[in-house]
């Protein structure tokens, strides 16, 4: 007896006296319907039933965060992301900082620096795997202008900016 292997209605596979069989090279994550019929040499038998099945995603394995460990408050920075496997089929992550009175982040991974202090970004991948940067947040750098001098003596000056 020859079997006819149905893949989402469409023959295949076929084999020849066994009752099992093995696909291959199906995509992860995906959904796929099954069903078999048999074939006596004159007629084909009508289908089997539908198996329906999905196929089981890949996972993030590892996460790498690459971001300046210092900023200046009121600058933003974002994160860059590596995860393996780079065919994970879940791509998702998700950022938060210690402390959000120092710096915010967005879902895009943007560090907002709001004032100095030094806080721990986390990401996390939809696997749960997750990696950490520490970020040190500075004043913002300012520009002296209108340096002036006065009180000048023998052994001092005072010197008064804006």
């Amino acid at each position: 007896m020859i079997y006819y292997i149905y893949q989402n209605n469409e023959k295949v596979k076929e084999v020849e006296n066994a009752k099992t069989v093995t696909i291959t090279g199906l995509a992860p994550n995906t959904k796929y319907t099954f069903a078999v019929s048999a074939w006596n040499g004159i007629r084909e038998s009508a289908k089997s039933n539908v198996v329906t099945i999905t196929t089981a995603a890949i996972p993030v394995t590892a996460i790498t965060l690459t971001i300046d460990k210092t900023m200046e408050v009121g600058q933003t920075v974002k994160a860059a992301i590596t995860l393996t496997p780079t065919n994970a089929t879940d791509k998702t992550v998700t950022y938060k900082t210690s402390d959000t009175l120092i710096a915010t982040v967005g879902t895009d991974g943007s560090v907002k620096a709001i004032k100095p202090g030094t806080v721990t970004l986390t990401a996390t991948a939809s696997s749960g795997k997750t990696a950490t940067a520490s970020i040190t947040i500075y004043e913002a750098l300012v520009t002296v202008t209108n340096l002036a001098s006065s009180a000048v003596t023998s052994s001092g000056v005072t010197l008064t900016w804006s």
